[in-house]
């Protein structure tokens, strides 16, 4: 299999008009992300990948059509195995998910990373057989499920030291700080959710973070459904794409107490059951709940999905 010549079709001028529309979109994705940091990257990103797939042998195939941080790629490895290829403007994000993904390696829930380049903000990763994300995919999970993912994570032995790996504060103030921006932006958002509700959950999650109920362990640290795949039978739920730090288990399990579920008893009834299958405290659980309750509000408005909205204000501070 050659392993240069498909890179040639990476620029997207030069594409098929679903390729470059993929190209575009992928663009226009790490744009909201990285604004003028981006303009400066991507001129580069011809040279960076064909350098990439010369060097460890891909034939490389379309943008995936998710990531906010990363360009991410699907391609074949010279042995014929499925890859993917994520580049990054942002170096130390590369290096901090190789580090947590070969730290949770021995529990196989997450790729494995077969190559990286930390300099170059570029990792090799295994493809998953199911690319899809849960929201995509018709079939549910159960409780056991999404417990056994987090549990394997949380109990692989990780280290909770490396680079870029900061304490749990640290996070909240990142995720707080984006939503923050994104609603200042956003005429729904903004009408729906008032700065201060998002000021006030801001204040509840640092709080929380700085009063640890439970010994620390590496926190994937944005592990929603859109970021977890099906890895089949024998290997089950996989995390992708970690914004790793150190904290309480707790944290991690925030968005699965509200995913598919609807209203403040399913919510509620949720909450019991994760925490009783994690062997975690339901009080504060739903306390971690409550405080990003505003954050999810924003996110409804922003889809158009204004129904769970007054349900999350409700149990918001």
């Amino acid at each position: 299999m050659a392993a240069v010549p498909s890179c040639k079709t990476q620029v997207p001028s030069a594409a098929g008009q679903p390729e470059a529309a993929a190209w575009q979109a992928a663009r226009e994705r790490l744009a909201r992300r990285f604004g003028a940091q981006l303009e400066e990257w991507w001129p580069r990103v011809p040279a960076l990948v064909a350098g990439l797939c010369e060097r460890w042998q891909l034939d490389l195939g379309a943008p995936v059509g998710t990531g906010n941080t990363s360009l991410v790629l699907r391609c074949r490895r010279a042995n014929g195995r499925p890859a993917i290829l994520k580049v990054t403007p942002d170096a130390a994000i590369a290096a901090t998910e190789a580090f947590a993904l070969r730290g949770w390696a021995p529990s196989g829930r997450v790729p494995a990373v077969w190559d990286a380049d930390p300099d170059a903000g570029a990792l090799l990763l295994e493809a998953i057989a199911i690319h899809a994300p849960l929201p995509d995919q018709a079939a549910g999970v159960t409780i056991e499920q999404i417990a056994g993912l987090i549990r394997d994570l949380h109990g692989s032995g990780a280290p909770v030291t490396g680079p870029g790996v900061g304490p749990l504060a640290d996070r909240v103030d990142v995720i707080f700080g984006l939503w923050a921006g994104r609603r200042a932006r956003s005429e729904a958002m903004s009408r729906a959710v008032p700065a201060g509700r998002l000021e006030r959950g801001h204040e509840l999650a640092r709080s929380l973070a700085a009063t640890p109920a439970a010994p620390p362990v590496l926190l994937h640290g944005d592990l929603h459904p859109g970021n977890v795949l099906d890895g089949g039978p024998a290997r089950g739920l996989v995390a992708i794409d970690p914004r790793p730090s150190v904290g309480e288990p707790a944290a991690d399990v925030v968005d699965w107490v509200f995913w598919r579920a609807d209203g403040v008893s399913a919510w509620e009834t949720r909450n019991q059951e994760l925490a009783t299958a994690l062997g975690l405290d339901p009080a504060r659980l739903w306390t971690w709940c409550t405080a990003f309750a505003a954050m999810f509000a924003a996110s409804c408005a922003a889809r158009g999905d204004l129904a769970p909205v007054q349900d999350l204000l409700a149990i918001a501070p």
